[in-house]
């Protein structure tokens, strides 16, 4: 049995973890605004020391903690961005692995979820780690934290900007996407549930993700140059071209797409079931 602390343990996150590594046998300690035991203190005592705060907090409370860490434990983060979360741990004698749970509080399991690790400085800790995680059913993924940050600028930030500006776009047209559910096909519907899910999120959050992310100007960028690509194409009308684009787009995501239609085609169906129907 380990004894595992959790600073910010008190939020949603901190809360699904500590039932998690109970559940795996293990001692959880919990640091939080308003609890008796500080920051400090847990990191004293603890195996494992896990900051698990918003990441407008993360750096300045790895530095709180960072040389009351043993020389023997383990430091972690849970936050959503890598680069500079890992080399504020790194000035501790510790062990540091960064660690990104790609999912929130509201799953009711860890089995099939995705748990992105990065092995900054660690060989006793990292194989332990690993396993536990695994062991529960976890995908786990091993990466830099360059890496980590330039996928999560696409898989994250480019995501998240596109919903919020096609959501501001409909406000802005006065359109009312109420009625336009009477209007929907399954895809539309599909699409805007997304859309609504990512919306029903923590905006400090997500603007911490798209602000701080060290990538996320080049991604974007990246995206309003091809935006104004295929809107020019449209104001030209020019069919050919607009073929091209689509095709080669097509083209990048290879049999990809042909697994995505089957199974957007079984949510479909499911839609279709509950009630809602029309064509793409």
């Amino acid at each position: 049995m380990k004894t595992i602390g959790i600073i910010g343990g008190t939020g949603k996150f901190g809360q699904w973890f500590r039932k998690f590594f109970e559940e795996q046998g293990h001692k959880v300690l919990i640091a939080g605004r308003e609890t008796k035991l500080t920051p400090v203190e847990l990191a004293r005592t603890s195996d494992i020391v896990i900051v698990s705060v918003p990441i407008k907090n993360t750096i300045e409370t790895i530095e709180h903690i960072a040389s009351h860490v043993r020389e023997d434990a383990l430091l972690m983060d849970f936050t959503s961005l890598k680069q500079e979360p890992v080399k504020a741990m790194l000035k501790s004698q510790s062990e540091v692995i960064g660690c990104h749970p790609m999912f929130g509080p509201m799953v009711s399991s860890i089995k099939g979820q995705v748990v992105v690790l990065v092995k900054a400085r660690s060989e006793r800790w990292f194989p332990w780690i690993r396993q536990l995680f695994e062991n529960a059913g976890a995908k786990v993924k091993v990466s830099t934290a360059e890496e980590h940050d330039r996928m999560m600028a696409v898989i994250q930030c480019l995501v998240h900007f596109n919903s919020i500006t096609f959501c501001n776009t409909l406000r802005k047209m006065g359109f009312d996407f109420e009625e336009s559910l009477d209007f929907t096909s399954p895809v539309y519907q599909l699409r805007l549930s997304t859309i609504g899910r990512i919306l029903n999120q923590n905006a400090d959050l997500y603007a911490d993700i798209a602000i701080q992310n060290p990538l996320s100007d080049e991604i974007l960028e990246k995206y309003m140059q091809s935006t104004a690509e295929l809107k020019d194409i449209i104001s030209r009308k020019d069919r050919e071209a607009f073929i091209t684009y689509f095709d080669e787009s097509a083209d990048y995501l290879k049999d990809f797409k042909i697994k995505a239609e089957e199974e957007t085609n079984k949510i479909i169906e499911f839609i279709i079931k509950t009630g809602n129907s029309g064509d793409e």
